[in-house]
């Protein structure tokens, strides 16, 4: 008894130590932190209203065998985007580029609203694809304000909560989608999701406008050093920031993998779905539920488990934990290979994916200087996740062209990408830890 009591004590006093640096990284920061939480909670509020309209438009169009063909279509739009986005990044100001973003995405859904028609099928496929890059901008824009403002010790006790401020917003978007999209019609949808983007560019604003002393800090030591530099290489839209880097290539190998595994289980998910519920809205109304399970146990791990996970056990356990437990539940679809061992692993995969990784491959970014967090940053986390999917759709291609690609099949792939995958986390982090001593004593 005496034993356990001491056990019980230890962990009482670690639960404490860790809610007295959440309050204290919360009050120095609540000038951007709670801004900030309000425009996690309104991208993902607006994502998942938007979302599962285009989704389920796309499937009565096209079918879910053609994904994979736009996986590889994504993959070059949002490398161009990528391209144009990092030519503005240094020089604009991250209050003024958000704005744009939002007010670009809201234009094209709107006009999304007037073509809304499974007969319509390019521009069925375009707003699938536009779904997707829109979102992806918008998050990353934030979360590069977020490494570039906040450090290390707050990060690690706050970013779990930010990426809860998604949750939150999914879930509660989700809920409504699910009971309205039979209702008013899964086009009506838009509009709630255009208004949440726009309420978001006047949360930013207010948020840059109080982070903005660490932020102008570090811009005007990017033009005093680096400007000319910067400039000339600028024709390779952060490509180039990316291959000088030893660092940012194993992050984005680790990224690679892991959305290797995203798209290859989703692959497996929506073949079923098309078969088992055909008509639009019923699917609109199912997928809305399945995202609003996926936000919610995301919320769960995100603030129960995200931050004492990252704060004790540190960023290499968590990071193999994530696709160790993903493996599991492939590894177990070999013996039972049902839709409910399938459900719970893509759900798994989601959501772990928004929260635990999340968390923990944004702190990864925080030793990066200024021009790699804005540049290298955007060509990892809005391109390379594009293109994983687009080199797994050639694979899926290459592969229905000679054999069937049934979901025993892909599984195989998935348990051998999640191998690698594991494999290079240690490296990363033995790199991560020579980028963290070189900022300190620095």
């Amino acid at each position: 008894m005496a034993g356990w009591s001491f056990f019980e004590d230890k962990k009482m006093a670690r639960m404490k130590r860790l809610y007295e640096d959440f309050s204290t990284a919360a009050l120095e920061s609540r000038g951007i932190f709670l801004p900030l939480f309000g425009c996690f909670f309104l991208v993902l509020f607006s994502y998942s209203f938007i979302r599962p309209v285009c989704e389920s438009l796309f499937l009565s169009a096209w079918g879910a065998s053609k994904m994979p063909y736009v996986w590889i279509i994504s993959a070059g739009a949002t490398a161009l985007v990528v391209w144009v986005y990092n030519k503005f990044v240094v020089s604009a100001r991250p209050s003024k580029l958000y704005a744009v973003s939002n007010f670009m995405a809201v234009a094209f859904f709107l006009t999304f609203y007037l073509y809304f028609s499974a007969k319509h099928k390019g521009f069925s496929l375009t707003a699938f694809i536009v779904k997707d890059i829109y979102v992806v901008i918008l998050i990353e824009q934030l979360w590069t304000f977020c490494d570039a403002t906040f450090k290390e010790k707050p990060a690690k006790i706050l970013y779990g909560f930010l990426a809860g401020a998604c949750s939150i917003g999914g879930i509660v978007a989700s809920v409504l989608t699910s009971e309205l999209a039979s209702v008013l019609g899964s086009k009506n949808l838009i509009f709630v999701g255009c208004g949440a983007l726009l309420l978001g560019v006047w949360l930013f604003t207010y948020a840059n406008r109080r982070g903005g002393t660490v932020l102008n800090a570090n811009r005007q030591k990017l033009r005093s050093t680096a400007q000319e530099k910067a400039e000339k290489s600028s024709i390779w839209g952060g490509f180039d920031v990316l291959l000088r880097s030893k660092y940012l290539i194993l992050i984005c190998l680790m990224l690679m993998f892991s959305q290797f595994v995203t798209a290859l289980i989703g692959l497996q998910f929506n073949q079923v779905l098309e078969v088992q519920v055909t008509e639009l809205d019923m699917r609109t109304a199912y997928l809305a539920k399945f995202y609003g399970a996926t936000n919610v146990i995301s919320l769960v791990l995100q603030f129960g488990i995200s931050a004492p996970m990252l704060h004790f056990l540190g960023l290499l356990l968590s990071l193999i934990l994530v696709p160790a437990i993903m493996g599991a539940g492939s590894f177990a679809f070999f013996f039972a290979p049902t839709m409910g061992v399938l459900f719970g692993t893509r759900l798994a995969n989601k959501s772990l994916t928004y929260s635990i990784f999340r968390s923990a491959k944004e702190i990864l970014y925080i030793p990066l200087s200024y021009i790699e967090k804005y540049k290298g940053k955007a060509v990892i986390d809005m391109f390379i996740y594009r293109f994983a999917k687009g080199g797994i759709g050639v694979v899926i291609i290459g592969m229905q062209t000679v054999m069937a690609v049934t979901a025993i099949t892909i599984n195989y792939m998935i348990i051998g990408v999640i191998i690698v995958w594991i494999l290079i986390v240690p490296l990363l982090i033995r790199e991560y830890k020579k980028r963290e001593s070189a900022t300190k004593q620095g």
